[in-house]
């Protein structure tokens, strides 16, 4: 059975883990940005210089961003290229996370959470409560956050026991910005982190309410909620996102919130992909 004290520090590993996510999430805001464009030659070395860090954190990071679609080999020599990418792209596969993931949170609602599972989801939902106490975000909130949503994310995944979804959550996890872990902000853009604050709160709410609907063993209800809880990933990304970030967030107008406390809520039919 897992601790509590196990529990609130999965996925960290210290504080070389630390500068790796922290190197990660750098990266990802250069790419989404645009500071690093399409078709650039990225190499660990010159990389490494331009951050102040050593290259081993540096390799480890770019394998990262190399599984999760943001980066592909160089077709000579060594290093990667960042790969094209739309904004398209990340909305739908975004969304069809969601698809995927609402199907898992219906078939564990529907079998029960089993012991370490709910273990696992309530140390994450109270280590996520804990960040945003202070009403506002730090230096390294972002990087704890992004902690806890994978690990939630993950968990929740794999309690649903279906490999198959599992397989096709891991391929389309190569798309850009489409993972639960996938997360970056902007530490020097303060209007945009004081945006972020409320993106992230919601979510954790969000996350609250799985968790009540997954204790309640209310499968349509969580199915419904994990669909719409994508929507904050793409409004995360809009926040950074430049200079066409609104066009990720016209998706967030086109369909209404569901309410956390409507419990027949029903799941947004799959046709919602093919609307833009």
């Amino acid at each position: 059975m897992a601790r509590d004290d196990d529990i609130s520090h999965q996925g960290r590993g210290g504080v070389g883990m630390s500068q790796q996510r922290q190197i990660i999430l750098r990266v990802r805001e250069m790419i989404v940005t645009g500071a690093m464009k399409a078709g650039e030659r990225v190499t660990e070395i010159r990389l490494a210089q331009s951050l102040g860090v050593s290259r081993t954190p540096v390799r480890h990071a770019l394998s990262i961003l190399a599984q999760e679609g943001l980066l592909v080999s160089a077709e000579v020599g060594r290093g990667f290229v960042v790969r094209a990418f739309s904004e398209k792209d990340i909305r739908d596969a975004i969304l069809l996370r969601g698809i995927l993931e609402g199907t898992a949170a219906r078939l564990v609602a529907e079998k029960g959470l089993d012991r370490d599972t709910s273990q696992i989801l309530h140390a994450c939902v109270k280590r996520g409560g804990a960040i945003f106490t202070k009403g506002v975000l730090h230096p390294g909130d972002g990087a704890e956050w992004a902690e806890i949503n994978e690990l939630f994310h993950s968990t929740l995944v794999a309690a649903a026991g279906n490999s198959a979804l599992a397989q096709a959550l891991a391929l389309n996890d190569r798309v850009p910005f489409a993972s639960a872990g996938a997360f970056f902000d902007d530490e020097k853009n303060s209007q945009a982190l004081a945006q972020q604050y409320s993106v992230l709160r919601r979510a954790q709410e969000q996350h609250e309410t799985l968790l009540a609907g997954l204790v309640n063993r209310e499968g349509a209800r969580v199915e419904a909620l994990m669909r719409e809880h994508a929507y904050a990933a793409i409004e995360n990304i809009a926040l950074f996102r430049t200079p066409t970030a609104s066009a990720a967030l016209e998706i967030e107008n086109q369909f209404p919130s569901i309410d956390p406390g409507d419990a027949e809520a029903e799941p947004i039919p799959s046709s919602f992909l093919g609307r833009a």
